[in-house]
């Protein structure tokens, strides 16, 4: 079992979206492409923390949403494990969503109004 599951995560400092964000959407998508398997145990937090160079909070705040989500989920002093399952439609939304940011970045579009254009999207469907 590999020793450090997050060792592909990397925090560009020159990037506008937020530490805590990049590192939520990295494991989102390693998660949806099977990079991180189910059953993962994933590093404390203070690890994390450490090995990226981020404020505990910050490290904290990732593993929370990330659990919100339902992607994780945290077992007290067992550690955070890895509970999402990968499938071709997470891949797929993945994918997608890293290509939305990407854009919205390279536009000066922010995290907030690019989040509308989807909400706007899903509505246009009903």
């Amino acid at each position: 079992m590999d020793s450090n599951p997050l060792a592909f995560i990397n925090v560009d400092t020159a990037d506008k979206m937020a530490p805590y964000l990049q590192v939520r959407q990295q494991i989102l998508v390693a998660i949806a492409k099977g990079k991180l398997k189910a059953g993962t145990k994933l590093p404390s937090v203070r690890a994390l923390a450490e090995q990226l160079g981020l404020a505990v909070n910050t490290a904290a705040k990732v593993y929370k949403e990330l659990e919100a989500s339902g992607a994780v989920v945290t077992r007290g002093r067992h550690g955070t494990i890895v509970q999402a399952k990968e499938d071709e439609g997470s891949i797929a939304v993945a994918d997608a969503a890293s290509e939305l940011a990407a854009v919205a970045k390279r536009w000066g579009i922010s995290e907030k109004a690019a989040i509308g254009y989807v909400r706007a999207a899903f509505s246009s469907l009903i």
